[in-house]
């Protein structure tokens, strides 16, 4: 179900005895505070069956470049027609005339044919024409609502290790060494690091894609809540969330206007003690059953039938209602 942002702001003028807020306080930026804090206050299951497809970025390579000082623009025709940019991408300048080789920051990518790096690689502009250039794509773009990444996969066969998530320390270590992973023999490692202003959420992967892919791998994940900005925004959360969602928000109206009387943390800690927090936790963990470890010998059978090879015992990972 949804629940329209004008119906949460009368909910709130009703606490606030018919009147608004205060000159100068944000009523969205007071919603969403709101929204935050249901989103954290509970691992909520209905927050958690989110899904996505992700793309791989393959390498990109030029050796006609030239340089414009000015705007700091790298231009060569169509090299970046197949580029997506991130922030946080990078570029190597391997060679050039005039060019002061390495790596830099990529700041944007302004059309297909060049894009702005944040640095300089000459005081004056290289119009030769020789800059030879390479772009690795190490990152993956992740959906704007996500929280956390509850399980991850390769979407083809040529990766039959699939993805292990690991620490961001540790990519950057795999990264350094000299080791190669030919398709087939193992898998992507990723971890899940936030760039750009304000912060979004991108997977940091190794061993670097070659070429584009589309839908590459599919990610499981838990959500947050997104900003809204709008009198006509609509808030998407199951029903039984509904009440639960209106009451905080009227906690923090009232804790931001009349603290005097009760402070937002007081407030916050009775709706946690509430009946409506408790019904909306119920709801929420009998939304699937917990019915234990798989029985009936099917596990046994399995390995007697593929020459008592290893096996891991198929177990329900779904957790009790909590």
């Amino acid at each position: 179900m949804t629940i329209a942002i004008s119906h949460v702001l009368a909910q709130i003028q009703h606490e606030l005895d018919g009147g608004d807020f205060s000159i100068g306080l944000d009523k969205f930026g007071v919603l969403n505070q709101a929204g935050h804090f249901l989103y954290s206050m509970h691992p909520w299951n209905w927050a958690q069956g989110r899904s996505a497809l992700l793309d791989l970025r393959g390498q990109l390579s030029g050796t006609v470049a030239t340089w414009t000082t000015l705007t700091s623009t790298l231009t060569e025709a169509a090299a970046f027609t197949d580029y997506t940019f991130l922030a946080g991408d990078e570029i190597t300048i391997v060679d050039g005339t005039g060019a002061t080789t390495g790596v830099y920051k990529i700041a944007s990518r302004t059309s297909a044919n060049a894009i702005v790096l944040d640095g300089s690689l000459s005081a004056s502009n290289l119009s030769t024409g020789d800059i030879e250039w390479r772009i690795d794509p190490s990152t993956i773009e992740l959906p704007d609502d996500l929280r956390d990444i509850v399980w991850v996969a390769t979407t083809s066969t040529n990766w039959l290790g699939g993805v292990t998530l690991t620490s961001h320390a540790e990519i950057l270590q795999m990264r350094a060494s000299s080791v190669v992973i030919e398709a087939g023999r193992g898998s992507y490692y990723g971890a899940v690091v936030y760039t750009g202003s304000p912060p979004a959420p991108i997977l940091e992967i190794w061993p670097n894609p070659s070429d584009n892919a589309t839908g590459a791998m599919r990610i499981a994940y838990r959500s947050r809540w997104v900003d809204v900005s709008a009198d006509s925004a609509q808030i998407d959360i199951p029903g039984w969330i509904e009440d639960l969602f209106i009451f905080i928000a009227r906690a923090y109206a009232a804790g931001y206007e009349r603290s005097s009387v009760a402070s937002i943390h007081t407030r916050l800690q009775e709706i946690k003690m509430s009946p409506i927090f408790e019904a909306a936790k119920r709801s929420d963990g009998m939304a699937q059953p917990y019915v234990g470890q798989i029985q009936g010998g099917g596990t046994t059978i399995w390995r007697r039938q593929n020459y008592n090879s290893f096996v891991c015992d198929l177990v329900n990972r779904i957790p009790p209602p909590g």
